[in-house]
């Protein structure tokens, strides 16, 4: 449903997970003032922010009606479904999990008896090493 309101639109480009700009197909734009949302529940946002046409208006104009920015009603989206991260975000975290388990590393080859805290935030970093992979939905 989304790729074919995109693929009717010019100068189409990502800005986040399931958002895009493009030029507004109601007036005459040169560079991408429209803006773009697929939600979570299949639905479809749309707004130009040059001319403030509304989704109707947009997806009128490029040959389409309204029910074409609405799921169809027999596909069930999940309330509760698992919303990963994006891989450069779990990276930002890992390199410091990575920093705190270096620290900890280097402080033992000191001579430095680790505490019962310093030992818990160990034990997170190590769970949150483990758990990167299920966050990116790679497992």
């Amino acid at each position: 449903m989304i790729t074919k309101i995109l693929d009717r639109l010019s100068k189409v480009k990502p800005t986040k997970r399931n958002e895009w700009v493009a030029c507004c197909p109601v007036h005459d734009d040169k560079s991408p003032s429209m803006g773009i949302k697929l939600t979570d529940e299949g639905k479809i946002l749309m707004h130009c922010f040059g001319c403030q046409a509304g989704a109707i208006e947009i997806i009128e104009a490029i040959g389409l009606s309204a029910e074409d920015l609405f799921p169809p009603r027999d596909v069930k989206y999940e309330k509760n479904k698992r919303v990963y991260f994006n891989p450069a975000t779990v990276l930002k975290v890992l390199s410091f999990e990575a920093a705190v388990l270096s620290v900890a590393s280097h402080d033992m080859l000191n001579g430095y008896k680790l505490t019962e805290s310093d030992v818990e935030r160990l034990e997170t970093s190590f769970r949150r090493i483990a758990q990167a992979k299920t966050f990116c939905n790679l497992v």
